[in-house]
């Protein structure tokens, strides 16, 4: 990763609001989540981290990655 990345024992983030992020998958990360509950904590973790940081932009890209393949979803922000 490029950045200054923080590293859990079970997920990575990194980006300008990586320390709104850390915080919120913090909370809201458990393991062994099905893709779809992985894909909801991502989501509230990520638009919830963004809308707090004026330079990350309005929304993101959640990928999933699972034995049967790659999800892609991209989720779009506040524009305000």
């Amino acid at each position: 990763l490029i950045g200054a990345n923080v590293c859990e024992k079970d997920f990575v983030v990194t980006g300008t609001c990586s320390g709104n992020l850390f915080g919120m998958c913090e909370s809201l990360y458990r393991p062994d989540q099905s893709p779809d509950e992985l894909f909801e904590t991502l989501a509230q973790a990520l638009l919830s981290a963004v809308d707090r940081d004026a330079m990350s932009g309005w929304g993101g890209v959640v990928h999933i990655i699972t034995k049967e393949g790659v999800t892609t979803k991209e989720l779009k922000g506040r524009q305000d």
